[in-house]
């Protein structure tokens, strides 16, 4: 996967949330989706009141979003089917 800012790239998920890695962010009132990587998080990127994260006042409407898609076909092993059990009392 790739940051969307600044392009860099980790191999896995698991890499991604062990270096700081965020999925999305707020910059105004739009969501802009990621993911991000730790040092784009920790120099743009703020918590707000609110517990979410926010492009910090001083670079909103200044940052350049990378295009595309940057979180690649997950491996087979983290593709689960979802099963819905229902009982009924007859």
């Amino acid at each position: 996967m790739k940051c969307a800012i600044c392009g860099i790239e980790v191999d896995s998920i698991d890499e991604a949330i062990d270096e700081g890695w965020i999925p999305y962010i707020w910059e105004g009132g739009q969501e802009k989706e990621g993911p991000y990587c730790g040092s784009c998080s920790e120099i743009l990127i703020q918590v707000n009141e609110d517990g979410e994260y926010v492009v910090k006042e001083e670079y909103k409407g200044k940052i350049t979003y990378q295009e595309g898609d940057f979180i690649e076909e997950e491996p087979q092993e983290y593709v689960s089917t979802g099963v819905i059990l229902e009982y009924c009392d007859n």
